[in-house]
């Protein structure tokens, strides 16, 4: 049977528009077909029962890495490991955030390929995870933060390698443009590309269709991301009111990642022992929970990522809620606004009829109690219902 009837208690469509009770969402193979409120429509569908909880979109994450796990510390270190091994290291990691609602996944740079490989493997129904957005090796200076196996020094190696990873199908294309706060040897503050390296980055993704995310806290390096066409700043940290103003006018995408700065799983866990990753971290603890309230009230496109702290999608809701955000909104962030900084919004982050079925049940009202986000209770990809969701 390929058409199915999910009633649903409540239903947050991830638009703008208020929850709808008592709703259901008609299913045809692996597409939304109708959604409604009220009396359901009648037919041959297979019935799921859904009544006591709250459906959703899909998650996105829209920012994380498959063979990180930041709370076994030595982030970089963990990506040099063998492909084949960390192939294998990745796969609980994506059983993980499907089971926590996130149905798609943009990987913002791995080593050996193994993210298309994965991506692959998902597809054909060999590997359990999310749908995968991916970038391949990320493109980083020898002397920035990001550095595991591949560098990337100069406006033609900028170019080889962005068409490498495009010719084995990335999704869009990663650059590291500051330093980091989980590496000892850069500064937040440092830019260590040129405004040349960056816009041929650029160039390359746009004259394959996509586009360019940045890893970029603030500071000079914002400001190249922001002169060069830049579409999605990650992170952010640092960013200022000018800054903030000047990615409005340019529509341009911020892209918060708070769990592993401020969950005791995160950074915390491990790389605390090192005094100037600690240091680090609790400066921007502190810049942050102060600096995201004013990105909040801008305005300013914003989704959210989990910068592969597995399975916490939702604390980064809670995190922007924090921050000032109303729970729509944050909601918003990891659903409809995720979608359209990451170029999938014909498919994904809402629920409406024509759509990808990708959904999630979760118990009690995420609108009252954000936190609600983590009670995840089903989860649907393509309309198919996860095992041990």
């Amino acid at each position: 049977m390929t058409e199915k009837l999910i009633r649903c208690g409540r239903l947050i469509r991830g638009t703008d528009d208020p929850p709808v009770e008592n709703a259901w969402v008609h299913i045809r193979a692996e597409r939304i077909e109708a959604v409604g409120g009220g009396k359901a429509p009648e037919g041959n569908f297979q019935q799921i029962d859904l009544r006591e909880l709250t459906v959703l979109p899909g998650f996105i994450d829209a920012h994380s890495h498959l063979s990180i796990v930041p709370g076994e510390g030595d982030q970089l270190g963990q990506m040099r490991q063998d492909g084949p091994w960390n192939t294998i290291r990745s796969i609980p990691n994506l059983e993980a955030n499907l089971r926590s609602g996130v149905t798609v996944q943009r990987i913002m740079g791995e080593e050996h390929g193994i993210d298309f490989h994965l991506k692959r493997g998902i597809e054909q129904g060999l590997v359990l995870g999310p749908r995968l957005l991916a970038s391949g090796r990320h493109l980083v200076a020898s002397n920035g933060h990001g550095v595991a196996l591949t560098t990337t020094d100069g406006e033609q190696e900028v170019r080889k390698l962005a068409r490498r990873n495009l010719a084995l199908g990335a999704d869009q294309i990663k650059i590291f443009v500051t330093g980091g706060l989980s590496s000892a040897g850069t500064s937040v503050d440092v830019c260590s590309y040129t405004p040349q390296e960056v816009a041929a980055a650029v160039e390359e993704a746009g004259r394959a269709g996509t586009y360019v995310a940045a890893h970029a806290h603030g500071g000079r390096g914002v400001d190249l991301c922001i002169a060069e066409g830049v579409r999605t700043v990650e992170h952010g940290a640092f960013v200022d009111e000018t800054q903030l103003e000047a990615m409005i006018k340019s529509e341009m995408w911020l892209v918060g990642t708070f769990s592993i700065l401020f969950h005791p799983e995160g950074i915390e866990k491990s790389d605390f022992s090192v005094p100037s990753i600690r240091d680090k971290v609790m400066r921007a603890r502190e810049v942050v929970a102060e600096n995201f309230r004013t990105v909040v009230a801008s305005g300013v496109n914003l989704a959210l990522g989990s910068d592969s702290m597995h399975g916490w999608i939702g604390f980064e809701a809670e995190c922007l809620v924090d921050f000032g955000a109303s729970p729509l909104r944050a909601i918003q962030a990891i659903t409809r606004d995720a979608a359209r900084a990451c170029r999938v919004d014909r498919e994904h982050g809402t629920v409406e009829p024509g759509k990808r079925a990708d959904l999630v049940a979760v118990a009690g009202d995420p609108l009252q109690d954000i936190s609600r986000l983590q009670a995840v209770k089903a989860v649907f990809k393509g309309g198919v219902p996860v095992d041990g969701a």
